[in-house]
Parts: structure tokens; sequence; C-alpha cells
């Protein structure tokens, strides 16, 4: 059957299909023949009526099935006999269909990327790592500390300064509606004008009294206004802060003392430390080879991308109690077209460096990771029965993927330079500040939106969004089904005990 392959990008092609008339008039009969039985037609028994009444009343639908039928039965083989492996379903761009006559068709599709592999091997790399020293460790045990504090009742007595006052507060801005907000625990502070109304007052007291907002109060609303207030102290308490001694440190797990308590914790913050400079290592090494390596995408894989960042961002609002429906979801999706392009690029170009390397992982090493999974989630299933369930929801290949990935990072670790920076905690805040600005997209030089000397670059504005509209993923008979699962799975690194979600 006569097929013709058009190139119409690097990812996106399309085959233009000839089907024969002889074939193209059986389907016709065929589809007539489906739904001449289930047809009400006035002055007819139901399967009665002559099919040119039929062809007449019903020539839309029955030409839609016709065309699905025969897009169905020929395009894939069409596709491949080509040379072209399609990994989305087929667009139709072009359909020339009549009963009696060749039918012609063109279908659009996408192709996985031709990745061209960079020079991953001779890479000059610098793990930035945070430096753990004394004041960082007390920092973190003074934050134990103040998690441990109990707030003991205070019986017959007055608000003061430091005590945690529990009110009803009914406050009336100047020209606005009064508001009302129950068992509000404030910590008093009797250097704050509110907080020095309240010295005094006993549980259950009322007192009522204004105050001013000044004029350049952060919160311009009530800027220069008064406001009426009227508070009822329901509660009071004092903060009982434990001592950082060796009894603290008994009460905060299984150690002897203050230090065991101290090495611990220095312990938990230097592998934190290197957890968090490794990711970040791995983000710098993805970014040089990207640079190095720039291929198109299909726009199918990014869709599918911004599917799963809308459904993430779906369970996100609803668990925050609001309704996604309300989400304006074009906007979101161009707001992490960038993300879900970068994601997928890395995905195919970490496959290809891994494939490049013959980077395997033996099944023996899933299973290990679904045990060691089953254990710390207390999991009494069977292991084949879970195992069997974690393929069936496509877990286990997000496993091997997120495995694959592991190693195919250490491996380009194997081969780069890395010189290792300590940073301060200044330092790596401003790291941290740095890097948040990039990720939101606010530029922090002035070249890098484009502005002229002198611009607000943060108050620049790009032109209208246009949506990328999702695409649903096939593969073909012969179609190597890890280019997608496993190119998603490689697109970040992940925590080795996440817990495999479910796609």
């Amino acid at each position: 059957m006569p097929a013709t392959l058009h190139h119409q990008s690097p990812t996106r092609k399309a085959v233009e299909v000839t089907v024969p008339a002889s074939e193209v008039s059986a389907a016709f009969n065929e589809v007539v023949a489906k739904i001449a039985p289930k047809v009400r037609i006035p002055g007819f028994r139901p399967g009665k009526a002559p099919r040119p009444v039929l062809m007449q009343k019903y020539a839309r639908e029955i030409q839609s099935d016709v065309a699905q039928q025969l897009v169905e039965k020929h395009f894939m083989k069409a596709a491949q006999e080509t040379g072209a492996m399609p990994i989305s379903h087929p667009s139709l761009e072009k359909l020339d269909l009549k009963e009696g006559t060749d039918a012609v068709f063109r279908a659009q599709f996408d192709v996985a990327p031709e990745v061209p592999v960079p020079d991953y091997k001779s890479m000059v790399l610098t793990k930035k790592k945070r430096a753990i020293d004394e004041a960082t460790v007390l920092e973190n045990l003074e934050g134990l500390r103040q998690r441990a504090v109990k707030h003991l009742p205070v019986e017959n007595g007055t608000v003061a300064t430091g005590l945690v006052a529990t009110c009803d507060i009914r406050v009336k801005p100047q020209g606005l509606k009064a508001q009302t907000y129950h068992d509000q625990a404030l910590e008093i502070d009797g250097t704050r004008p509110f907080d020095a109304e309240l010295l005094g007052l006993k549980i259950d007291e009322k007192k009522s009294f204004s105050l001013t907002h000044p004029l350049n109060d952060t919160n311009t609303v009530l800027a220069g206004k008064t406001l009426a207030y009227e508070v009822q102290v329901k509660d009071l308490r004092r903060k009982e802060v434990p001592v950082l001694s060796d009894d603290f440190a008994k009460d905060m797990g299984a150690f002897e003392n203050l230090e065991a308590l101290k090495a611990a914790v220095a312990k938990d913050l230097e592998e934190a430390a290197e957890r968090d400079a490794l990711a970040r290592l791995h983000t710098t090494m993805l970014d040089m080879l990207l640079d190095a390596a720039p291929f198109e995408v299909p726009r199918s894989m990014v869709g599918l991308q911004l599917d799963d960042y809308c459904q993430e961002f779906a369970q996100h609002v609803s668990r925050q109690g609001l309704d996604p429906k309300k989400v304006n979801w074009q906007a979101y999706r161009q707001y992490r077209l960038n993300d879900a392009e970068r994601a997928v690029r890395s995905g195919y170009l970490l496959q290809t460096i891994g494939n490049v390397e013959a980077i395997e992982v033996p099944e023996a090493d899933i299973d290990a990771e679904l045990r060691t999974f089953m254990a710390e989630n207390h999991i009494q299933q069977p292991f084949e029965a879970f195992k069997a369930e974690m393929e069936r929801r496509g877990n286990a290949t997000e496993i091997k993927g997120r495995l694959r990935t592991d190693r195919i990072f250490d491996r380009l670790l194997t081969t780069a330079q890395v010189t290792e920076e300590l940073l301060d905690q200044a330092a790596f805040e401003a790291l941290v500040e740095l890097e948040r600005k990039r990720e939101a997209g606010i530029p922090v030089n002035r070249f890098d939106a484009g502005g002229l000397e002198g611009g607000d670059l943060e108050g620049q504005e790009g032109g209208e969004p246009v949506a990328v509209a999702s695409t649903d993923h096939v593969h073909g008979p012969d179609c190597d089904h890890d280019h997608e699962t496993e190119a998603e799975a490689e697109a970040k690194p992940k925590a080795r005990k996440k817990a495999p979600a479910k796609k």
C-alpha cells in the first residue's frame, strides 16, 4: 500500500497513505451494517431502513467511523514501513474519503529525538557544600530545645510579658466592618501597643480600647486608621524551655549525654549537607550537558510532563482545601512549560548516556529496593504479590529508572574533575536565594531578561503565552517502552527511599 513520509521537524513527522477503493467500499459496508440495527428512522422498522437513507442521514458519523477504522488499520504499519517509529497517537492532517474511490489520509505523529552525545568525560565541576560548624550544630540544638517547650497553665495570674495568652478578639477598623477572631494565641511582648493594653488582665476579663495605626503602616488598608478592639482573655500559659543537659539528651532518644546528642545532630547535618550538595552537583552537570547537546523534544512528551505537573498541583490544591477547577490551568501549563521541556530533554539525554555506557539495573536491585520499601512501611503483603501490583501500576519501571539515574550520575562523576567548596551560612543562604530567583524566573543580572541599562527587569513582560496541548502517548508493537517511562524517571534525581507514587 503506497505510503510517503513527510519530515516536518526532527521529532514531528507525517505519513501519507493511499487506501484502495475496494477496501474503502468494504469499510463503508461494514460500518453501515453495524449501525443499521441501532438507529431509528421514522417509517422503517429497526434494521430495515434502505442503505441510501442511512448514508444520507448519518453521513458524518459513517465517514468518521470509516476514517477511524482505516487509520487504525494502516497508520502504524505505514509509518514503520517508511522507517519511522511513532511515540504518539496520530493526528489527521488531511483526509480524502469517498466511497468507491481510493482514500488518502495524512497523519502527523511524534518520534523520539536523535540525541547528540556531548563530551561528558571531561567536565570540570565545583561541588558547593554547606559547612557544618559548631554554631550550626548549636543552632539546630536550640531548634530541638524550642520544639520541646512545654506550655504550663498559670493559675490566678495576670497577663505579663513572656506569657502566652489565648484571647477572643473583636476588631472594628474605622470605616470597615467588625471582625471576630477566636482562640488567638499571643506571646505577650509589652513593647507592642496592642500587647501593652492587655498587661494586667486576668482570665475571663474583658477590655475595650482603641489604637491608631501609623501612616507608614505596611498594611496600607489600615494605615492612619483607628481600630476599636474588644479583647477577652481565655487562657494564660507560661513557657517552660528545657535546659540543654544530659537529661534533655536522654529525653530526645537513646543518647547517653548531651555530647552524644550533639554528635548525632552533627552527623545528620553532615549527611543532609552532602545530599544537598550532590543533588546540586547533579543539576549543574545536567545544565552543562544540556547546553552542550541541544536537541528538539517531542511536544507530546512535553504535554505528558505538563499533565503530570498539573495532576500533582491539583492534588496539592485539594489538600489545601481549595477547588482545582478554579485554577487557571492554561496559565499554569505555560508557567511550567520550561520545566517540562527541561525534564523531557534531561530524561532523553540521561538515557542516551546510559545506553552509551551500557548501564543496566539488575532485577535483583529492583527487588531489594521493593523489599526495603516494604520493611520501612511495614507492609505485610507477600513480596511476589506486592511486586506484581507495583509492576501493574508502573511503579517498578519508575524505580528502575530512578536506580539507573543514580548509576548514570555515579558514572559521570567518576570521569569529572570535581572541586569541593565549603560555604559558610551567609554564602550558602545567598546561593539558595540565587537559585530560588532563577527557579522563579526572576532576573538576577541585567542581561538575564535582555533588558537595557537602567531597566526594571522584574517588571518586564513577555508576549502572550501559548499553552501546549496535551497529546496521548502510544507505543508501537516493537517500540522500546523504556524511552518514555525511564526517560521520565531519569529527568530528575530522586530520593532513593521515596515511596513509589501511583502514576
